[in-house]
């Protein structure tokens, strides 16, 4: 593939929201990357938790994610604040983030 001569600066969207009493920074990319002429489009998402507190997709509160195609989103009606609730919400269902969410209410010693 051939990478274009001018590559413009990416444009970012951003949002914040509550996932379970953590403020979360979602900053998203529509196109991150593309090449127009192929209909190839990347988009990029980073996740971002208030004093990089746990998340269950990350445990330095910072998670980077790239999605391929224009419409990688469609199932979240192209909403990355939907995307980033249930990528979350189904990573939260794993029994070990259910310990480490409650090592990181109560606080450690160790």
């Amino acid at each position: 593939m051939e990478i274009p001569e001018r590559c413009e600066r990416a444009e970012y969207e951003i949002y914040q929201m509550t996932w379970r009493d953590i403020a979360v920074e979602i900053r998203h990319c529509p196109s991150w990357f593309s090449v127009p002429e192929d209909g190839f489009v990347t988009q990029h998402i980073e996740i971002r938790s208030a004093e990089k507190r746990l998340l269950p997709i990350t445990e330095t509160g910072y998670r980077s994610h790239f999605l391929n195609g224009a419409d990688a989103l469609a199932e979240f009606d192209h909403d990355p604040v939907a995307f980033v609730f249930w990528w979350l919400d189904e990573a939260a269902k794993d029994p070990s983030w259910t310990r480490m969410e409650e090592d990181d209410r109560q606080g450690s010693l160790f």
